[in-house]
Formats: structure tokens, C-alpha cells, sequence
């Protein structure tokens, strides 16, 4: 009767995710325009209009999840910690059929928790990951053809069972994981291998046209290299390499590293964090130098933005002439170009 949007079916009105679910999306998009101008006020007038997706694709795209389980009522429910209390979402229309579909079965199918102690349900993409609060793997009978059909029908690849007995802010550690069922490795829509860890960003309609931004942006060419930062499974790193650039890529997580190595064979990938590669990084831009081609930057960090020892290199010796910047956090994005700005550098354009 407000004019809000009614709650699509299957919205747990208590779920916390999604703060602008009641809103048109028009107006959801107008808040967050004002809140990045607001955010980044130094550069407000070169904040582009906020680019969503088309309104038929707001739900059922997400098909990556990472949920709390609760074994209730003989049963396992798959949700949100709100407040310490537990939300269920096992309808959530934001995500793909598929992985609602998988959710229903897994309640009903997996051994109660005093055989099988589960604490999270991770899915990246194709790859699903079962996470155990225990130290010891536990053998998957449950697995069977009608299994079978529901994972492959449900477009998944490969499930992952992961022993973790602290799990909780930290999903995956160095403790015993292995491939149940199915392949360790799923390919996106451009053929790029990627496995159950890998990171990926939500819809990649948006972070390709992000890509292709930058692209433009930085315009590179056999008379340019760049270095690409946190470059992931290496969909960044191949834009660049079939431009003919010379590329180096910095990557953390050995998973993401392998198959960027595997999907951008032209590329060269160190594996570690951007601050201990610094002496790597600049050796090779030094000797990109030497053969006559200038520096090129790329950077996608994750919620904390760029660190400081990182900063300080870009800005006294790599010293790139053009920078393309994907963030995640208007936050730390305002404090990364204040000091980009504070250095020599200009913005030229924000495309929220």
C-alpha cells in the first residue's frame, strides 16, 4: 500500500543481506550513487552514474554462497547468523535455482551431527565445499545415484568435504580437504579454470564490463607491460596478455595461482602477498624499463585496499603511467587515492 516492492517468494523477511530489498531498484541505485559521492567527495564530480544489473536480473544469478548450517527438527537447515540468532534462507530467490535445489536435498540427505559435524555449505560457482567442525574426514555414503543426478542436473562439478575443527571466521585452512564426488576444477563462461577456493566476483556480466573499462582506459600494447595486483585466477591477466603486453601478475592463494598459471600461460605469476613481492615487482618493471616499454598498473584488493608498503612503491619507483583500480570498499578506496592524488597522480573518472 507504501508503493514498496512486495518481498519476492522465498525472502526471509529476518534474513540480513540484502539492506535494499525493499526498495525500487531505481532508488537502490540512487543511494548508493549518493553514498559513494559522499564517500569520495574530493572526487564527486567524476563519479559516473551507478551501472546494476537489468531489473529481470536481480534474482536467481547468485551462485555463490557461503551459509551457516543447523541441524533442526532431524534435519539441516542452510542460513545467516543474525544477532547470534540463526536465519534460514534456504529459498533465497537471489540465488540460482540450482543452488537452492541442492540446499533442499543436502537438508535431507546428510547424516545428523554426531556423524557428520557440519558447520558451513560453500559453493563457488560449480565446486561445493561441505566445511566439518572436526579433524577427521568423513567417508560419504550418502553419495549416491540419485546424488549424483542432483549435482550434475544442479550444475554442480565437484564436491569438497573440508575438515576444519575452528572453523568460523577463517573457512578454509591448511587441514585435510578432498574431492568427494565429481572434477576438482569447473571453467566460467570464457573457458578460465577455477576451483572450490577460488575467489569470484557475483555477476560477470558487471565485472567483465569493469574489465573492459579498464581496458580503455589503460589501453595496452606491445609498447606497454603491466602489473597486475591480486590478479586472482587471471581473467584480469589475459585482457592484457592478448593486447600483446608483457604481464606480471600477484596473486596470495596457491589455488588461484595454479590456475592462473594454467588459463594465462603468457603471463608470469609470483605467488604471495603484493608487500612481499615489492623487490620482484620492481626488478621486473626496472627491466620492462630497460627494453623501451613504460608501466602499466592494475589493481583489484580486497576490502582492506592497497597496503602501505605497496603504496609507497607504485608512487616512488614503479611509477605507472596509467592506473586502473577495482574496488570493493568506497572506504578504503577514498584513503588509497588520497594518497595517489597527494603523490602526483590525478583521477580521472569513478565508475561505481
Amino acid at each position: 500500500m507504501n508503493g514498496r516492492p512486495l518481498l519476492p517468494p522465498g525472502c526471509n523477511p529476518g534474513c540480513p543481506a540484502c539492506t535494499h530489498r525493499e526498495m525500487p531498484a531505481q532508488e537502490s541505485l540512487k543511494q548508493k550513487e549518493d553514498f559513494i559521492k559522499k564517500t569520495l567527495s574530493p572526487w564527486k564530480d567524476v563519479v559516473q552514474p551507478v551501472t546494476g544489473p537489468e531489473e529481470q536480473k536481480r534474482l536467481g544469478y547468485r551462485n555463490k554462497v557461503i551459509l551457516h548450517s543447523r541441524y533442526q527438527e532431524k534435519r539441516w537447515m542452510f542460513g545467516m547468523i543474525k544477532r547470534n540468532e540463526f536465519v534460514p534462507v534456504m529459498e533465497c530467490p537471489v540465488h540460482a535455482a540450482g543452488v537452492n535445489q541442492v540446499l533442499l536435498f543436502l537438508s535431507q540427505a546428510l547424516p545428523p551431527p554426531e556423524e557428520f559435524p557440519l558447520a558451513y555449505y560453500v559453493q563457488a560457482g560449480k565446486q561445493a565445499t561441505l566445511i566439518l567442525k572436526g579433524k577427521k574426514l568423513v567417508k560419504p555414503e550418502w553419495i549416491d545415484g540419485e546424488a549424483e543426478k542432483v549435482f550434475a542436473f544442479n550444475n554442480i562439478d565437484g564436491l569438497w568435504i573440508h575438515c576444519n575443527p575452528s572453523a568460523g571466521r577463517r573457512l578454509f585452512e591448511k587441514t585435510p580437504m578432498e574431492c568427494v564426488w565429481g572434477s576438482p576444477w569447473s571453467f566460467d563462461e570464457r573457458n578460465m579454470q577455477y576451483g572450490p577456493r577460488s575467489f569470484q566476483q557475483l555477476i560477470p556480466g558487471l565485472y567483465h564490463a569493469s574489465l573492459r573499462e579498464a581496458f580503455s582506459w589503460m589501453r595496452p600494447d606491445p609498447d606497454f607491460a603491466v602489473i597486475d595486483m591480486y590478479s586472482g585466477t587471471g581473467n584480469s591477466l589475459r585482457y592484457w596478455t592478448e593486447a600483446g603486453s608483457p604481464t606480471l601478475g600477484i596473486e596470495l592463494a596457491g589455488e588461484a595461482v595454479t590456475c592462473a598459471r594454467k588459463n594465462v600461460p603468457e603471463a608470469e605469476v609470483l605467488r604471495g602477498k603484493c608487500c612481499e613481492r615489492i623487490p620482484q615487482v620492481e626488478a621486473w618493471a626496472e627491466a620492462q624499463r630497460t627494453s623501451g616499454k613504460k608501466i602499466l598498473l592494475y589493481a583489484n584488493p580486497p576490502r582492506t585496499g592497497i597496503d602501505p608498503p605497496v603504496m609507497d612503491s607504485i608512487t616512488t619507483t614503479l611509477r605507472p603511467s596509467r592506473i586502473a583500480y577495482l574496488s570493493c570498499s568506497p572506504g578504503t578506496l577514498s584513503k588509497n587515492l588520497k594518497i595517489l592524488c597527494e603523490r602526483g597522480y590525478t583521477v580521472s573518472k569513478i565508475l561505481p
